[in-house]
């Protein structure tokens, strides 16, 4: 592994400060009276961490030796835990550490692999017998594990400020690597243990930063202490603020393709995925609730080894007295997490809550919550998942076994038999999509023929197929997830899970059986042609995903281009060639760079980012515009800001930051709220607001914004922000509950009977009122085409993932009402018939043009999660072409 660099100068407090309040405060019975006195002698690792009457081999350093300190008195850097785990595998002849890859930031992401000196030393060997077994049953033939090691993953800290599962991450590994117990090292031989320590580095460190510096002594354990609260947009996320803990299906980020990677590598039978939750709670370990809240992809047989698992969790907690609860609260249902991928996958996952002190401890209703209680609690848990997975290391092995030989008996019960997906003008989509296959070992296949399915058109050579009878069937249903019904209606995360619908790709089911040769044709990269030099100009149809980034290269560098406001045709070697709305013309005329250099910037873009590039010779059209119209609009350089900080959702701003930084490569100015007077709006052309709260502006800030709109302005509003927005009167957008709220004082105005009122059983309260919620849930819209912010799409149908209950009237502007909701829209998740009624004919995407600016409203997320392809263009559209919407509609 290559010596990690500290990033960061950090700022640690004092350990002695530290050292005897947090031993007394470790104690169980310690009372706010002893936490002040710190009488006490306890060394937390022999006398509060380990088992009782645990030894070491004195050749390994412990962490107290290591660090100089005790787990649990502060909090320990990602630097210094993988400075330790080196110091583990140079003493110990069982541990042996993976570098994965590195993240956004630069950090190592790492594995410490610890077993018995002579599984370590044949890791490479029990890997690749273990991976040709399962192979075995991938084609669907018989396959015995009978003698093979177990192999248990333990992932800590997904998320960034959960940071007792790192420390307890520490304990793991020194407990593995140095025991002296028989029983340990008998585990050691019949199964290799891999201890994930960060799976969120960067996010991990930015929260150690902040509650190292903030700690205070005598600890304060008032939740409202500094230490207890991180400043926006805390630790949780990672570098561009993205949740990875609903990215391992998604394969956006580092982190999680170097994962995924990794557990495809070894399959291992178990995977435990260490969190923490609120301080008021206490642990939580699976089973989840049954039935309702499991996954129908997932074998009954999975989730009956969660049940045998959660004697051992609960025997672990019962023996130094934490309370704990099962079978409530928490999901199997969504595959995206750390604990269900692995169920989709043919692993077994289980999930770990543990109770946050958000820093050394906190005074909660359950009492004083202390930071080595938390890491304890996880340490323990650790311990128990490592001695069930051997225990029944057999029943894990066939379990995994009979996962994939099962997908093929499920296949040939489903009708379809394979998906179609059509790629054509989807370049990036294809790319990143046929990554995400290989990522999850998905097989599929080159089109080989064209094909007409659901009244689509699937051209060979730019669609692929995918084939349902396969080992990874499973996440094959879950990428074309098109389920809408469900046992419950309480989701702790969304129910809608299709990867397809975000993409945006048309795509179809195929019944009838595929040919062998159809499902094992190699998928070729399609690459864009290369560009002919012209002297009078060139065009680039919109349609093209790579468009919106070919956009920003030439403004960014100072050419000339304009955007088409109509389709036309112009013959190419006298074929005509159909171009679409937002096609570019890049004139050669005019511009402030020479024909020749206007040729190698486009030879450079043509290979960078697979563009195609069309060179006329002509101005003429075969049909439709010519290349002079005044329907071409001239496009200037778009320079975005995008408020940040407190109040601001930092998902949707990270989503933002993600989208102009890595997709577009151009560059956006983050500002925080407070400091948004501070801002000359003169230098923008384009202003974001995701979902947020923004009161903090106050009226002189909301008339610079409103004015700045007016003078041509583009104000991109996401999700509740449109609500501020017309509460401010900068828009007049409508809501349906406000209108609801309008009839009823009519009613009442008019002396009609109020409605009567009602009384349920208080029991019932959760479930009847989460019927109510729209939680994570794909619905149709239908899309304007011929609208600048519709430029680009290829079918008027565009799936959107919702996750509120706003329902938005159309604006009073007929052509700005660019997206709307189809009758019966729902797609897949859980919507109730009342809530798909609502919906239907309400707005999606409106447009309000003011003064010689516009204001576009995304009433949903459309970066969700970077992987929403289908819904970027409308938001690139958004950011380049909104620019050219005129008053009352296109002229």
């Amino acid at each position: 592994m290559k010596k990690y660099t500290v990033f960061l100068q950090y700022l640690v407090l004092p350990v002695f400060l530290w050292s005897s309040t947090l031993i007394a405060l470790a104690q169980v019975g310690s009372t706010p009276a002893e936490l002040k006195t710190g009488a006490s002698a306890l060394n937390l690792e022999r006398d509060y961490y380990f088992p009782a009457n645990s030894r070491f081999s004195a050749a390994v350093p412990t962490p107290s030796q290591f660090f100089k300190r005790q787990i649990g008195h502060s909090h320990t850097r990602y630097d210094q835990i993988l400075n330790y785990f080196q110091a583990l595998a140079k003493s110990s002849n069982r541990v042996k550490i993976d570098t994965l890859g590195y993240t956004w930031e630069g950090r190592p992401l790492v594995v410490l692999k610890v077993s018995s000196p002579e599984n370590i030393s044949k890791a490479d060997q029990i890997r690749q017998q273990h991976i040709e077994t399962i192979n075995r049953a991938k084609n669907n033939q018989a396959a015995s594990a009978t003698d093979q090691k177990g192999l248990v993953f333990l992932g800590f800290s997904v998320h960034g400020n959960e940071s007792s599962a790192a420390e307890a991450s520490i304990l793991t590994a020194y407990y593995l690597a140095a025991s002296e117990d028989p029983k340990v090292k008998e585990e050691l031989d019949k199964a290799i243990f891999f201890v994930d320590p960060v799976r969120n580095p960067d996010g991990y460190d930015r929260y150690i930063t902040w509650v190292n510096s903030n700690s205070a002594f005598p600890p304060n354990g008032s939740a409202l202490d500094r230490e207890h609260n991180e400043v926006w947009p805390g630790g949780r996320t990672n570098h561009y603020w993205f949740d990875l803990n609903r990215d391992w299906v998604n394969q956006v980020h580092p982190e999680s393709k170097a994962r995924v990677r990794y557990f495809q590598s070894w399959l291992p039978h178990f995977q435990g995925d260490f969190h923490e939750m609120g301080a008021a709670s206490s642990f939580f370990f699976e089973p989840t609730k049954p039935e309702a809240q499991e996954s129908p992809l997932v074998p009954k047989s999975t989730f009956q080894l969660n049940e045998l698992f959660a004697t051992y969790y609960a025997k672990a907690l019962n023996e130094i007295g934490s309370f704990y609860f099962t079978k409530e609260q928490f999901d199997n249902i969504n595959p995206t997490y750390g604990s269900t991928y692995p169920d989709h996958a043919g692993s077994l996952g289980i999930l770990f809550e543990q109770a946050s002190p958000r820093g050394l401890f906190q005074t909660t209703s359950n009492g004083d919550l202390t930071y080595p209680l938390a890491i304890r609690n996880h340490f323990r848990i650790a311990l128990a998942s490592i001695t069930a997975s051997v225990d029944h290391r057999d029943k894990l092995q066939d379990n995994q076994l009979k996962f994939f030989r099962s997908a093929f008996e499920l296949a040939a019960k489903d009708p379809v038999k394979g998906y179609l997906v059509d790629l054509k003008y989807r370049d990036r989509t294809a790319a990143n999509f046929k990554e995400l296959l290989d990522q999850h070992q998905i097989q599929y296949a080159e089109n080989t023929r064209d094909r007409k399915v659901d009244g689509k058109d699937f051209e060979k050579g730019s669609s692929i197929i995918i084939p349902t009878a396969q080992a990874n069937y499973r996440l094959v249903k879950v990428i074309f997830d098109e389920a809408k019904e469900y046992v419950d209606s309480v989701f702790y995360d969304g129910s809608g899970n299709s990867i397809a619908y975000l993409y945006g790709f048309p795509y179809a089911g195929i019944k009838q059986d595929l040919d062998k040769g159809e499902s094992n044709q190699p998928a070729a990269k399609v690459v864009a042609p290369a560009v002919s030099r012209s002297d009078y100009a060139y065009l680039v149809d919109w349609r093209q995903e790579g468009a919106p980034w070919f956009l920003s290269q030439l403004l960014q560098k100072g050419i000339i281009v304009k955007s088409s406001s109509s389709q036309f045709e112009v013959l190419d070697q006298g074929k005509p060639l159909a171009f679409d709305y937002g096609t570019l013309l890049i004139p050669v005329s005019g511009q402030s760079i020479s024909a020749d250099a206007l040729f190698a910037v486009l030879q450079d873009l043509n290979k960078r980012g697979d563009i195609a590039i069309t060179a006329t010779t002509t101005g003429y059209s075969s049909k439709g515009i010519d290349l002079g119209s005044s329907g071409f609009k001239a496009l200037k350089p778009q320079n975005a800001l995008l408020l940040t900080g407190n109040g601001v959702s930092a998902y949707e701003a990270g989503e933002v930051w993600y989208a102009f930084e890595r997709q577009l490569e151009q560059s956006l100015l983050r500002v925080n709220v407070e400091q948004f007077n501070r801002v000359n709006l003169d230098d923008y052309q384009v202003l974001v607001l995701v979902s947020g709260e923004y009161s903090a502006l106050g009226k002189p800030a909301v008339d610079r914004i409103q004015a700045w709109v007016r003078k041509g302005g583009t104000l991109i509003a996401v999700g509740r922000t449109g609500e501020w927005l017309a509460e401010q009167k900068v828009a007049s957008f409508k809501f349906q509950s406000a209108r609801a709220e309008r009839a009823d004082a009519k009613e009442a105005k008019e002396g009609k009977e109020a409605k009567s009122k009602e009384r349920y059983e208080y029991a019932s309260a959760q479930g009847r009122e989460g019927t109510k919620r729209i939680g994570g849930t794909y619905f149709n819209t239908e899309i304007d085409r011929t609208h600048p912010i519709g430029y680009g799409f290829t079918q008027k149908s565009k799936p959107v993932y919702r996750s509120h209950n706003l329902f938005v009237e159309l604006g009073d502007q007929p052509y700005n009402n660019v997206a709307i909701y189809t009758k019966a829209p729902l797609l897949n998740g859980y919507a109730s018939k009342e809530n798909q009624k609502k919906l239907e004919g309400t707005a999606s995407i409106l447009v309000e043009s003011s003064g010689s600016g516009s204001i576009v409203y995304f009433v949903e997320d459309p970066l969700f999660r970077g992987i929403s392809f289908g819904n970027a263009r409308s938001f690139f559209n958004a950011v380049f072409l909104g620019q050219t919407i005129q008053s009352g509609g296109r002229r």
